[in-house]
């Protein structure tokens, strides 16, 4: 199963099982090309300039931050960060440092590879926060 897949299946599970205590968002970081570019880079093919050359050309706008988890969320007033990754997929070493940010800032940063593994994980690490 792709990755995308996995974060949608957990993205709804987390909202049936915590949607009384939490609210959980989905964050795509990446780039995308503004629309009024995309117009102007029609215009310019168009009027009869190299597509190849127009294509390089299109400014692209980074959205998000680097190392930001999939699915990012409020649960009991705390911050939480699920990175899904696939049954052989690692974190990134910007993954880590964000994942080191949240945690220095008492949230909960957890990887999953499934709904029951994000919900396992996340319920242990109330668990712990409790006993603590």
């Amino acid at each position: 199963m792709k990755e995308r897949d996995i974060q949608k299946l957990i993205h709804v599970r987390l909202c049936k099982e915590y949607h009384k205590r939490g609210l959980f968002i989905t964050r795509d970081v990446g780039q995308y090309i503004p629309a009024a570019e995309i117009a102007r880079a029609i215009k310019d093919v168009m009027s009869g300039k190299n597509p190849l050359t127009v294509l390089k050309q299109l400014r692209r706008v980074m959205i998000g931050l680097k190392g930001e988890p999939d699915i990012s969320g409020l649960l009991d007033g705390l911050w939480v960060g699920i990175e899904v990754k696939t049954a052989t997929g690692k974190q990134r070493p910007d993954q880590i440092k964000f994942q080191a940010a949240i945690e220095a800032r008492n949230g909960i940063y957890i990887v999953a590879r499934s709904p029951d593994d994000a919900i396992n994980h996340i319920e242990a690490a109330l668990t712990a926060r409790a006993a603590a």
